[in-house]
Protein backbone atom coordinates (compact mmCIF):
# COMPACT_ATOMS: atom_id res chain seq x y z
CA UNK A 1 0.00 0.00 0.00
CA UNK A 2 1.33 3.69 -0.73
CA UNK A 3 1.34 6.31 1.62
CA UNK A 4 2.17 9.86 1.78
CA UNK A 5 5.30 8.69 3.89
CA UNK A 6 6.68 6.67 1.03
CA UNK A 7 9.95 7.81 -1.12
CA UNK A 8 10.00 7.89 -4.80
CA UNK A 9 12.96 8.68 -6.39
CA UNK A 10 13.71 8.73 -10.78
CA UNK A 11 17.19 7.67 -11.84
CA UNK A 12 18.34 6.77 -15.32
CA UNK A 13 21.02 3.98 -16.59
CA UNK A 14 22.79 1.64 -14.18
CA UNK A 15 23.90 -0.47 -16.98
CA UNK A 16 24.28 -3.78 -14.13
CA UNK A 17 26.41 -0.93 -11.90
CA UNK A 18 25.76 -0.64 -7.95
CA UNK A 19 27.93 2.27 -7.31
CA UNK A 20 25.39 4.93 -8.33
CA UNK A 21 22.90 3.33 -5.73
CA UNK A 22 25.98 3.01 -3.04
CA UNK A 23 26.71 6.39 -3.58
CA UNK A 24 22.96 7.44 -3.83
CA UNK A 25 22.53 5.95 -0.22
CA UNK A 26 25.29 6.70 1.85
CA UNK A 27 25.44 10.49 0.65
CA UNK A 28 21.62 10.48 2.22
CA UNK A 29 21.12 7.99 4.64
CA UNK A 30 20.99 10.38 7.67
CA UNK A 31 19.17 13.34 5.75
CA UNK A 32 16.64 11.51 4.30
CA UNK A 33 15.91 8.96 6.73
CA UNK A 34 16.40 5.99 4.21
CA UNK A 35 16.63 3.36 6.92
CA UNK A 36 13.31 4.51 8.03
CA UNK A 37 9.84 3.87 6.06
CA UNK A 38 9.51 2.88 2.00
CA UNK A 39 11.80 4.06 -0.60
CA UNK A 40 11.25 3.42 -4.17
CA UNK A 41 13.77 3.92 -7.15
CA UNK A 42 12.06 4.35 -10.69
CA UNK A 43 14.67 3.43 -13.29
CA UNK A 44 14.44 4.32 -16.52
CA UNK A 45 15.92 1.36 -18.75
CA UNK A 46 19.15 -0.42 -19.07
CA UNK A 47 18.89 -1.18 -15.52
CA UNK A 48 21.24 -4.57 -16.27
CA UNK A 49 19.70 -6.55 -14.02
CA UNK A 50 18.82 -9.64 -16.57
CA UNK A 51 21.54 -8.59 -18.84
CA UNK A 52 24.27 -11.36 -19.04
CA UNK A 53 21.68 -14.33 -18.40
CA UNK A 54 24.15 -16.77 -18.47
CA UNK A 55 27.37 -17.28 -15.58
CA UNK A 56 27.14 -14.90 -12.22
CA UNK A 57 27.26 -11.32 -13.71
CA UNK A 58 23.23 -10.57 -13.17
CA UNK A 59 23.35 -12.63 -9.64
CA UNK A 60 26.31 -10.35 -8.24
CA UNK A 61 24.41 -7.27 -9.49
CA UNK A 62 20.85 -7.45 -7.72
CA UNK A 63 22.54 -8.86 -4.87
CA UNK A 64 24.38 -5.89 -4.48
CA UNK A 65 21.19 -3.61 -5.25
CA UNK A 66 19.31 -5.47 -2.82
CA UNK A 67 21.53 -5.01 0.02
CA UNK A 68 19.87 -1.19 0.37
CA UNK A 69 16.59 -0.02 1.79
CA UNK A 70 14.80 0.49 -2.03
CA UNK A 71 12.59 -1.30 -3.71
CA UNK A 72 13.55 -1.29 -7.62
CA UNK A 73 11.13 -0.73 -10.38
CA UNK A 74 12.53 -1.37 -13.76
CA UNK A 75 11.29 -0.14 -17.14
CA UNK A 76 12.88 -2.13 -19.78
CA UNK A 77 15.43 -0.42 -21.97
CA UNK A 78 17.79 -1.74 -24.46
CA UNK A 79 20.42 -3.24 -22.90
CA UNK A 80 18.43 -6.41 -21.20
CA UNK A 81 16.07 -8.83 -22.02
CA UNK A 82 12.47 -8.93 -21.77
CA UNK A 83 11.04 -10.08 -18.24
CA UNK A 84 8.64 -12.62 -20.30
CA UNK A 85 12.11 -14.27 -21.70
CA UNK A 86 14.02 -14.37 -18.68
CA UNK A 87 10.86 -16.18 -16.98
CA UNK A 88 10.29 -18.49 -19.61
CA UNK A 89 13.61 -19.66 -18.72
CA UNK A 90 13.04 -20.25 -15.19
CA UNK A 91 9.34 -19.89 -14.44
CA UNK A 92 9.16 -21.32 -11.03
CA UNK A 93 11.86 -18.31 -10.10
CA UNK A 94 9.54 -15.36 -10.42
CA UNK A 95 6.08 -14.52 -9.25
CA UNK A 96 3.60 -12.26 -11.26
CA UNK A 97 1.88 -9.54 -8.90
CA UNK A 98 -0.93 -6.86 -9.25
CA UNK A 99 0.75 -3.92 -7.64
CA UNK A 100 0.69 0.02 -8.43
CA UNK A 101 -2.64 -0.36 -10.20
CA UNK A 102 -0.67 -2.74 -12.69
CA UNK A 103 0.87 -5.66 -13.40
CA UNK A 104 4.71 -6.40 -12.46
CA UNK A 105 7.08 -9.07 -12.03
CA UNK A 106 9.30 -10.13 -9.51
CA UNK A 107 11.92 -13.25 -9.23
CA UNK A 108 11.62 -14.97 -5.96
CA UNK A 109 14.96 -14.82 -4.68
CA UNK A 110 14.93 -10.77 -5.14
CA UNK A 111 12.31 -9.16 -3.55
CA UNK A 112 12.92 -5.88 -4.08
CA UNK A 113 13.53 -5.69 -7.62
CA UNK A 114 10.72 -5.25 -9.64
CA UNK A 115 10.07 -5.51 -13.86
CA UNK A 116 7.39 -3.59 -15.27
CA UNK A 117 5.60 -4.57 -18.34
CA UNK A 118 7.83 -5.48 -21.70
CA UNK A 119 5.24 -3.56 -23.78
CA UNK A 120 3.25 -0.20 -22.88
CA UNK A 121 1.19 -0.07 -19.59
CA UNK A 122 -0.25 2.09 -16.89
CA UNK A 123 0.43 2.14 -13.55
CA UNK A 124 0.01 4.48 -10.20
CA UNK A 125 3.80 5.69 -8.60
CA UNK A 126 3.09 7.93 -5.58
CA UNK A 127 -0.46 8.65 -6.44
CA UNK A 128 0.42 9.93 -10.28
CA UNK A 129 -0.90 8.19 -12.61
CA UNK A 130 1.64 6.58 -15.33
CA UNK A 131 2.49 5.40 -18.45
CA UNK A 132 5.14 3.47 -19.03
CA UNK A 133 6.81 2.28 -22.08
CA UNK A 134 9.87 0.12 -22.65
CA UNK A 135 12.37 -0.66 -25.46
CA UNK A 136 14.75 1.57 -27.58
CA UNK A 137 17.69 0.62 -30.67
CA UNK A 138 20.96 -0.28 -29.57
CA UNK A 139 23.34 2.44 -31.38
CA UNK A 140 26.08 0.07 -30.99
CA UNK A 141 24.06 -3.03 -32.31
CA UNK A 142 26.67 -4.03 -34.91
CA UNK A 143 29.78 -3.22 -32.72
CA UNK A 144 28.07 -5.50 -30.46
CA UNK A 145 27.21 -8.27 -33.17
CA UNK A 146 30.85 -8.06 -34.69
CA UNK A 147 32.40 -8.40 -31.57
CA UNK A 148 29.61 -11.23 -30.34
CA UNK A 149 28.61 -9.12 -27.45
CA UNK A 150 24.96 -9.41 -25.74
CA UNK A 151 22.49 -7.96 -27.96
CA UNK A 152 18.59 -8.19 -27.85
CA UNK A 153 16.74 -8.18 -31.02
CA UNK A 154 13.82 -7.75 -29.70
CA UNK A 155 14.74 -4.81 -27.74
CA UNK A 156 11.80 -2.30 -29.45
CA UNK A 157 8.43 -2.88 -29.97
CA UNK A 158 6.72 -4.30 -32.40
CA UNK A 159 3.88 -2.98 -34.08
CA UNK A 160 1.60 -4.67 -32.68
CA UNK A 161 2.58 -3.47 -28.83
CA UNK A 162 3.01 0.48 -30.47
CA UNK A 163 -0.77 -0.17 -31.29
CA UNK A 164 -1.23 -0.81 -27.61
CA UNK A 165 0.22 2.05 -26.75
CA UNK A 166 -1.86 4.34 -28.56
CA UNK A 167 -4.93 2.65 -27.60
CA UNK A 168 -3.88 3.30 -24.32
CA UNK A 169 -3.25 7.11 -25.32
CA UNK A 170 -6.81 6.72 -26.41
CA UNK A 171 -8.69 5.72 -23.49
CA UNK A 172 -6.56 5.81 -20.65
CA UNK A 173 -5.07 10.01 -20.66
CA UNK A 174 -4.61 11.94 -19.17
CA UNK A 175 -1.44 11.33 -17.79
CA UNK A 176 0.38 12.55 -15.07
CA UNK A 177 3.57 10.87 -15.76
CA UNK A 178 4.69 9.51 -18.61
CA UNK A 179 8.24 6.82 -18.49
CA UNK A 180 10.38 6.15 -21.05
CA UNK A 181 13.64 4.56 -22.01
CA UNK A 182 14.48 6.41 -24.85
CA UNK A 183 12.25 10.47 -25.69
CA UNK A 184 10.36 11.17 -28.25
CA UNK A 185 11.68 12.20 -31.85
CA UNK A 186 11.50 15.98 -30.92
CA UNK A 187 13.55 16.32 -27.67
CA UNK A 188 15.85 14.21 -28.90
CA UNK A 189 19.97 15.39 -27.22
CA UNK A 190 21.63 15.42 -31.03
CA UNK A 191 24.45 17.18 -29.17
CA UNK A 192 25.19 14.21 -27.45
CA UNK A 193 25.11 11.78 -30.58
CA UNK A 194 28.59 9.49 -30.39
CA UNK A 195 31.13 11.23 -32.63
CA UNK A 196 31.74 9.48 -35.87
CA UNK A 197 28.50 6.96 -35.75
CA UNK A 198 26.75 7.22 -39.46
CA UNK A 199 23.35 8.44 -37.99
CA UNK A 200 21.61 7.00 -40.63
CA UNK A 201 22.53 3.48 -39.57
CA UNK A 202 20.52 4.40 -36.48
CA UNK A 203 16.99 3.02 -36.39
CA UNK A 204 14.65 5.92 -35.02
CA UNK A 205 11.81 3.99 -34.79
CA UNK A 206 11.19 4.46 -31.47
CA UNK A 207 11.68 7.70 -31.16
CA UNK A 208 9.25 8.73 -33.61
CA UNK A 209 6.31 5.95 -32.66
CA UNK A 210 7.17 8.31 -29.05
CA UNK A 211 6.96 11.53 -31.09
CA UNK A 212 3.86 10.22 -31.92
CA UNK A 213 2.06 9.68 -28.62
CA UNK A 214 3.46 12.75 -27.02
CA UNK A 215 1.90 14.69 -30.03
CA UNK A 216 -1.15 16.42 -28.12
CA UNK A 217 -1.02 14.04 -25.47
CA UNK A 218 -2.73 15.05 -21.80
CA UNK A 219 0.59 14.67 -19.44
CA UNK A 220 2.46 16.64 -17.23
CA UNK A 221 5.59 15.52 -16.67
CA UNK A 222 7.92 12.94 -18.98
CA UNK A 223 11.18 11.38 -18.00
CA UNK A 224 13.51 9.12 -19.91
CA UNK A 225 17.29 7.93 -19.73
CA UNK A 226 19.20 6.21 -22.43
CA UNK A 227 21.36 9.28 -23.72
CA UNK A 228 23.99 9.22 -20.43
CA UNK A 229 23.36 12.48 -19.50
CA UNK A 230 21.03 14.97 -16.95
CA UNK A 231 18.78 17.65 -18.62
CA UNK A 232 15.74 19.55 -17.81
CA UNK A 233 13.93 20.43 -20.97
CA UNK A 234 12.15 24.02 -21.77
CA UNK A 235 8.78 24.12 -19.55
CA UNK A 236 6.14 23.76 -22.48
CA UNK A 237 2.06 24.68 -22.12
CA UNK A 238 2.49 23.14 -18.20
CA UNK A 239 4.69 20.39 -19.55
CA UNK A 240 8.05 19.13 -18.02
CA UNK A 241 9.95 16.92 -20.00
CA UNK A 242 13.66 15.13 -17.69
CA UNK A 243 16.57 13.39 -19.03
CA UNK A 244 18.36 11.46 -16.22
CA UNK A 245 21.33 9.32 -16.20
CA UNK A 246 23.14 7.50 -13.17
CA UNK A 247 24.61 10.42 -11.08
CA UNK A 248 21.74 12.74 -10.02
CA UNK A 249 18.69 11.04 -8.31
CA UNK A 250 15.58 13.07 -8.60
CA UNK A 251 13.05 13.16 -5.99
CA UNK A 252 9.90 12.43 -7.83
CA UNK A 253 7.07 14.58 -5.90
CA UNK A 254 9.17 17.36 -6.21
CA UNK A 255 9.29 16.74 -10.00
CA UNK A 256 6.10 16.55 -10.34
CA UNK A 257 4.76 19.65 -8.34
CA UNK A 258 7.53 22.41 -10.08
CA UNK A 259 6.97 25.49 -10.97
CA UNK A 260 7.91 26.70 -14.80
CA UNK A 261 10.95 28.47 -12.84
CA UNK A 262 12.08 25.59 -11.19
CA UNK A 263 15.87 23.60 -12.14
CA UNK A 264 17.21 20.36 -11.99
CA UNK A 265 18.83 21.65 -8.93
CA UNK A 266 15.14 22.05 -7.00
CA UNK A 267 14.13 18.75 -8.14
CA UNK A 268 17.12 16.76 -7.08
CA UNK A 269 16.29 14.46 -3.72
Amino acid sequence: MQTSQDRWFLLGDLHGEAAPIDLFYWDNRDRLNLDDGNNHIILLGDVGANFGLKGLRDQRFKKALSQYPFTYICLRGNHESRVQNVINGNPRGWKQEHKYGGTIYVEKKYPKIEYLSDVPAVYEFAGYKTLSIPGAYSVDKWYRLSHKWTWFADEQLTEEEMELGRVLKKTEAPFDLVISHTCPWFYMPTDLFLPGLDQSTVDNTMERYLGELEYDLDYKRWAWGHYHADRLYPWVDGKEKLMLFNEKVVDLRKFMEMRETGTLREILA
